[in-house]
């Protein structure tokens, strides 16, 4: 192990660098704050030609430490792996990989690292969870030890790793666009939030999220602080939390219309037309040329039980679900003989070693998520960039919506480029806005 504590040594890792991939690891000096709020105690950093660690200080208290400005520094013409990427770009704003990813692309799970925690982690964590930046005083040795073991569990599945245009997609697309999305932050009501949620884990007046992509068919789940962002309770005043952090400011919430459906739709090459996806169907649910509006909430219900239960027999006969059974059939046989599956538009694998009790109906919903979610990515990807020169901010996402922070100083012509982005020509998109996340009210039509 090599400490970084002056620029000489500093400049013989800047060289090592240039020459070989690298295997970075962040420690934030607090284990419980939000990245955002956050310092690096320090990174260690493993070459990968040489063999050689080292330590890179800037908070750490054994250490002499560098100025927080020497890490952008720290460049490579070769590929750096980094452990937490998502956390670790705002702080650094060079190219790196996520080195989670590695694993993921491969197992469809994440780096398994609980073990790598030394006796003495344990005991910090465990007698100062209190007290702030606890990181920066446990013994840099016992760090060391720590990030070596993590390490070796990195270069164990690199070993196996080969490099792919969906690799490159998850790591740009996914990580860094929900990146932004976290930045953003939502402003709340302090008391109300603090009431509510039974925690004040804020910056000042703004909570932040974090979105976690390693899930089995990578619909990001979405905790931070003890609050779920993805389930926010609709009954409770939970919501009435939420608030627009512009002076001249609103909240706007664009959801899709029947989203699994259209997009079942497309992988089985079915138009729908115009029409409201609930009454095209339930016109062939009951045979008539017009619902009554219990008709129209019972045509709801049955299409997520056939989605989400399996078609019988008898709703087969409608071309669209004898269609959708087709497919799913199609896809678990090459499922069963191939020992996996392939993602829709990136054709990421998902391998039956990590999905448990498998059938059909359930292949098909994981299949059904997987392309939701990388079709999301790419959607948001393009809203993100339409949002570059304006004041108003994408604060949230959730599988089938996205909330933004809307200053209405921006126009209603934003407006119509968001929707439009998002309809993509053939996703009708529906509109709420409100003060509040609770006092949202439909203004689909005003965007028309």
């Amino acid at each position: 192990m090599k400490i970084v504590e002056d620029n000489k040594r500093l400049q013989e890792l800047h060289q090592a660098l240039q020459t070989s991939n690298s295997f970075w690891a962040p420690v934030f000096s607090d284990l419980y704050r939000h990245y955002v709020n956050n310092t690096i105690s320090f990174v260690y950093i493993y070459i990968m030609d040489t063999k050689k660690e080292y330590i890179v200080p800037y908070r750490h208290k054994d250490c002499i430490c560098l100025e927080s400005e020497h890490l952008n520094r720290l460049t490579s013409k070769a590929d750096i792996y980094v452990l937490g990427k998502k956390r670790f770009v705002n702080f650094y704003h060079h190219k790196t990989y996520d080195a989670d990813l590695v694993s993921y692309f491969q197992t469809n799970q994440m780096l398994q690292l609980e073990d790598c925690d030394t006796t003495a982690h344990d005991w910090y964590n465990k007698w100062y969870y209190n007290e702030t930046n606890v990181h920066n005083y446990v013994p840099i040795v016992k760090h060391f030890e720590r990030c070596s073991a993590m390490k070796d569990k990195f270069i164990k599945v690199y070993e196996t790793f080969k490099r792919s245009d969906a690799f490159d997609y998850y790591n740009e697309l996914f990580i860094d666009n929900l990146y932004a999305i976290e930045r953003n932050g939502l402003k709340v009501n302090y008391n109300k939030f603090v009431e509510k949620f039974q925690t004040n884990n804020l910056v000042g007046k703004t909570a932040y999220t974090e979105y976690n992509i390693y899930t089995t068919t990578g619909r990001p789940s979405n905790k931070y602080g003890g609050v779920n962002y993805a389930a926010i309770n609709k009954e409770d005043g939970s919501r009435e939390s939420f608030i627009s952090r512009h002076e001249y400011g609103m909240l706007l919430e664009f959801d899709y219309d029947s989203y699994h459906l259209r997009l079942i739709g497309d992988i089985i090459d079915y138009d729908f037309g115009q029409e409201n996806v609930h009454t095209y169907l339930g016109k062939q649910y009951f045979g008539k040329d017009k619902l009554s509006e219990e008709e129209y909430e019972q045509s709801k219900q049955i299409s997520f039980r056939l989605l989400y239960g399996g078609i019988d027999k008898d709703f087969a006969k409608i071309t669209f679900f004898g269609k959708v059974k087709d497919f799913t059939y199609k896809l678990w046989k090459q499922y069963k003989a191939k020992g996996y599956m392939e993602t829709a538009i990136l054709s990421r694998r998902l391998y039956a070693s990590a999905m448990s009790e498998m059938n059909p109906n359930k292949l098909f919903n994981y299949y059904l998520q997987s392309m939701e979610t990388e079709y999301n990515m790419a959607m948001i990807n393009e809203v993100n960039a339409l949002l570059g020169p304006y004041d108003t901010k994408l604060i949230l996402y959730t599988y089938d919506s996205l909330l933004f922070d809307f200053n209405i100083k921006d126009g209603k012509q934003l407006i119509l480029d968001i929707k439009n982005t998002m309809m993509n020509g053939k996703f009708p998109v529906k509109l709420k806005a409100g003060k509040t996340l609770q006092d949202m009210k439909n203004m689909t039509s005003k965007v028309v």
